[in-house]
């Protein structure tokens, strides 16, 4: 158990090129706390599932919690503003059956001075955000958007704010992953490059006279690195979302890999002396960001002081927020709760994105099962998923409907179609070319399978050998040979990129949501007792 003096080792640290004596009370001081990737956490969550069912010291965050650290720190600061970098949508049932109303309503109690967007905040589309977006009490921002197209997003969004505070002019601006484009479903919506939008904001932004510029970027660490080396001549501060990353000082508290220091400092390419700030807090409520900086004059930053948060259960949670999350639990409970089977072993998610996992086989043969029940076709079926479908873990014992929404939130149609073993084997390469990790390969898109057994190669892309079930054996798969393909509908009209799959396959058959798909599939199964069988091998 942490003590709240000491859930972040305070790092005290002067820029290089500033000499270490700096008197504090001669320069502008700017708190700065920040959140990101909510991702729904209105309950207590753990660093395996998204609800804490445990009531032990494995549960982390949560609304409450993380409502009362943000008021604490507020009450404490000098002089503070409060950011969310996105993705507050999705990723547990909260979402999935209550949707932008609790979001809206929860979000709107934290005196947040601006916010930018996720690209989950697209999952339902332009219509599903609209109304989040009208009531929200903060601004929120997004340069690299353009909506024009879009006319039920007109003036609910700004390029960036400026806000006055104790006489200095701050400007933020914010920006979106392009990856929306094809993760989510923005409509109509475009996305421009955020670096050449970011520079020209800030530019403009500097034009202006505005005394600090800080990004709120929803577009992962590597991209706020790299925006802060190559244009950040006039930025000062990003904070940022979407990779889910953590800096921290030290030894990680949760056990998750750390990606840096907090803060990480980042000097600027084409202005010598002049570094940027990096921050970013994790994701799913489990930290708390919290940095103060120091400015002179000129506005050039001379000092900081670093403490994130690690939101566990030394910290309370408000117990006003608790009453009012409570009515809206007993609603979900009433649905989420029922017992639809068992499974004898805690079925992991992380793995699933380097190699075979037990929970990728049970929902892979889920799907393919699903489709011989319901298409009658004499061509054999494979079914297929991605890593990044699977949001979530179920943990050893029973399983419940509310485990099966968290692992599958995006209500995601299911379809069958046939397709050609040459685009399989194109859908399967594609799935080594983007990664979180390039060694060893740990990836979004890493294949989980039923129905065939699979060799990737993530040193060089390649696939093979590739062998699929055919009459109670596997034979190597042909190129021109159609084959019965199952897979989320999303990927058959060319999510991510799969355009093979869209412009091949023919005699597209709708099977049903994947999460109710999947709760018939546990119940027939049951007791689920889970033993992988070598179908996928990953070679680094």
């Amino acid at each position: 158990m942490f003590d709240r003096a000491c859930v972040g080792f305070i790092l005290c640290v002067c820029v290089a090129f500033v000499n270490n004596a700096v008197i504090k009370n001669d320069l502008y001081q700017l708190d700065i706390v920040h959140f990101n990737d909510f991702h729904d956490r209105f309950e207590e969550t753990t660093v395996q599932f998204p609800v804490c069912k445990s009531d032990d010291d494995q549960c982390l965050g949560g609304f409450a919690r993380l409502y009362y650290e943000i008021n604490t720190l507020l009450k404490e600061k000098q002089n503070p503003l409060l950011l969310n970098a996105g993705d507050v949508f999705q990723g547990t049932y909260w979402y999935t059956l209550l949707k932008w109303e609790v979001e809206q309503n929860f979000m709107n109690m934290l005196p947040v001075d601006a916010s930018a967007l996720g690209n989950h905040e697209f999952d339902d589309g332009p219509a599903g955000l609209a109304p989040y977006l009208a009531g929200l009490r903060s601004p929120v921002i997004a340069a690299n958007l353009d909506a024009s197209n879009e006319p039920s997003l007109d003036g609910l969004y700004k390029p960036h704010v400026v806000i006055e505070k104790k006489g200095r002019r701050i400007g933020i601006i914010g920006l979106i992953t392009t990856e929306t484009a094809n993760s989510s479903n923005p409509g109509n919506v475009t996305f421009l490059d955020p670096i050449e939008t970011v520079k020209k904001e800030a530019q403009q932004l500097t034009d202006e006279g505005v005394d600090i510029i800080i990004v709120l970027s929803h577009c992962g660490l590597p991209l706020d690195i790299k925006i802060a080396k190559e244009v950040g001549e006039n930025i000062d501060i990003i904070v940022g979302g979407h990779s889910h990353s953590l800096l921290w000082n030290g030894d990680s508290p949760s056990k998750e890999d750390i990606s840096g220091p907090y803060p990480e400092l980042v000097p600027t390419e084409n202005k010598p002396g002049h570094s940027v700030v990096v921050v970013t807090a994790s994701a799913f409520s489990k930290y708390l960001g919290n940095i103060t900086t120091y400015f002179d004059d000129n506005g050039d930053l001379q000092h900081f002081e670093a403490s994130p948060i690690f939101l566990n259960r030394s910290i309370p949670e408000d117990p006003e927020i608790k009453a009012l999350l409570k009515p809206y639990k007993a609603k979900l409970d009433g649905i989420v709760n029922e017992v639809v089977g068992t499974t004898s072993e805690d079925l992991l998610g992380p793995p699933c994105g380097a190699r075979e996992c037990a929970l990728g086989d049970l929902v892979a043969d889920a799907l393919r099962a699903k489709a011989m029940e319901k298409v009658n076709s004499t061509l054999p079926h494979v079914a297929f998923i991605q890593r990044n479908m699977l949001r979530g873990s179920i943990s050893k014992g029973d399983v419940s409907r509310g485990a099966i929404i968290n692992l599958l939130p995006f209500t995601n149609k299911v379809s069958t179609v046939e397709l050609q073993g040459k685009y399989i084997l194109e859908a399967l390469r594609k799935c080594l070319t983007v990664n979180w990790v390039p060694k060893p390969f740990t990836g979004p898109w890493m294949p989980q399978i039923a129905g065939m057994k699979v060799t990737l190669n993530t040193t060089d892309g390649t696939v093979g050998p590739v062998l699929v079930e055919e009459d109670d054996q596997y034979l190597p798969i042909e190129e021109e040979k159609y084959y019965q393909f199952t897979t989320m509908h999303f990927l058959i009209q060319g999510g991510n990129g799969f355009t093979m799959i869209k412009d091949n396959a023919r005699n597209i058959s709708n099977l049903g949501i994947d999460s109710k798909l999947m709760e018939s599939y546990i119940r027939e199964v049951t007791p689920i007792t889970p033993k992988l069988d070598n179908r996928l091998t990953v070679l680094s």
